[in-house]
């Protein structure tokens, strides 16, 4: 579960930005929030969404959250002269040179003191450039009070890292501290060297929270989750169904070739020997069928590629929701409206929302689609905007700094009239007036 993200000096997030999960004040919609078992934890959003202009920087977010996870993935096997993968700030000379900031909350279960598991708030972050790791560190809060597990922050003065270690971090310290070089993460070279305490966190970081754009995600997933078990299709074909997919089973075939597929004139051992290439290259590979049913023993079945791009998207979709509500996952998700029509953008978000969402699952996602704006699907507190400044760095600022008044205010309308910012700054254009005189 993502309590917050913080980064700065990270492509256009020049000064500090936070996306917050927080709830804020105000009652409204309960079943957008949750209340988790970590102690002195506030209660947590189900979703959230960024609004913003092409090139506002709404993705960046996304993208330095994306940066971060990637860094802790491959810190410990980065080879020595292989830069941090970051990206800083390039409009300013004084930014450019800087390193970037990197900071995240999380619950994550965590065995306690009796020794069985308890949801548990961590803070990590870091601040690195391509070269090095300026300075990291991690803290949990298990009874709600903050036990700092490690601290250190390189001195320029004498060329080396002041250390702090609680003693509730336990295992090889020294060992895991001196195996660590300065352009490493101490957290994933401790968590590589076999440090029990901070491998579910590191796994909560790796696994649980996913990062996806729309035209990258495959069908594979749900082709799986069909093929797995009959209950998991029929979820799945439920899911459909309430999107307004009226499809009644899923099948799976593999391609058929035969022989007289092949021109006449080709022998028959040419044929054979071909035949078992196209099966053999081919033994994985089924194609899709959705089902309708007629009151028919023959009912009939439409290959998926033949379904519009918006039912084959679906498609794509629903294995991934379904996978992260059952995981209880964060899944964030850079322009969800793409390929998706705006009623089912909406019908995804109100399944976050929902009481169905037993394991409070997150939605974080990016969009133009305003009709998510419209009352009754989004809180306040849910939803951000992004806007360019002067200097060309990105703000990102949620509607409650507008103080909205519940149920007196349009939000979709106020935002397309620019009351919020956050939309594309257009003026008009004129050909020069040499532009149609032929040369």
């Amino acid at each position: 579960m993502l309590i917050q993200f913080i980064s700065e000096n990270f492509r256009s997030l020049k000064k500090e930005q936070t996306l917050s999960l927080v709830r804020s004040s105000g009652n409204e919609m309960p079943d957008n929030f949750f209340q988790t078992t970590a102690a002195a934890t506030p209660e947590l959003l189900k979703s959230a969404v960024i609004y913003g202009a092409n090139a506002s920087g709404k993705s960046n977010v996304i993208k330095a959250l994306g940066s971060m996870l990637h860094i802790i993935q491959n810190s410990f096997s980065k080879k020595i002269n292989r830069p941090i993968e970051t990206e800083s700030f390039l409009f300013d000379a004084l930014s450019r040179n800087e390193p970037t900031l990197y900071d995240i909350s999380i619950i994550v279960p965590l065995t306690n003191e009796e020794g069985s598991l308890q949801e548990t708030r961590v803070d990590y972050g870091f601040v690195a450039d391509k070269n090095m790791v300026y300075e990291e560190w991690l803290s949990v809060y298990p009874k709600g009070k903050e036990q700092n597990w490690f601290h250190r922050e390189y001195k320029q003065e004498k060329s080396d890292y002041d250390w702090k270690m609680s003693t509730y971090f336990k295992g090889e310290r020294e060992s895991w501290k001196n195996q660590t070089r300065p352009d490493q993460l101490f957290f994933s070279s401790a968590v590589h060297l076999n440090s029990e305490q901070l491998k579910p966190i590191y796994e909560s970081l790796s696994e649980e929270i996913l990062i996806v754009r729309t035209d990258r995600i495959s069908n594979e997933l749900s082709k799986s989750l069909c093929k797995n078990s009959d209950k998991e299709k029929t979820i799945l074909i439920s899911l459909l169904k309430s999107a307004g997919i009226e499809v009644d089973d899923i099948t799976f075939r593999k391609p058929k070739i035969r022989h007289e597929d092949f021109p006449k004139e080709l022998p028959e051992i040419v044929k054979d020997k071909i035949l078992k290439e196209i099966e053999e290259a081919i033994v994985a590979k089924t194609e899709t069928f959705f089902v309708y049913f007629d009151g028919t023993d023959n009912p009939p079945e439409i290959p998926l590629h033949e379904e519009s791009d918006g039912t084959q998207k679906l498609f794509e979709f629903a294995g991934l929701i379904l996978a992260v509500l059952h995981n209880g996952n964060v899944l964030i998700i850079d322009e969800l409206n793409k390929s998706l029509h705006p009623d089912l953008v909406r019908f995804l978000v109100k399944l976050f929302n929902s009481p169905l969402n037993k394991k409070n699952a997150q939605l974080i996602f990016t969009t133009h689609e305003t009709s998510v704006l419209r009352k009754d699907l989004l809180r306040r507190d849910q939803i951000w905007f992004c806007e360019k400044e002067e200097d060309r760095g990105t703000h990102l600022y949620p509607l409650t700094d507008f103080k909205p008044h519940i149920n007196r205010e349009d939000i979709e309308e106020y935002y397309l009239h620019g009351r919020y910012g956050a939309k594309p700054m257009i003026s008009n254009f004129e050909f020069p007036k040499d532009f149609w005189e032929s040369e």
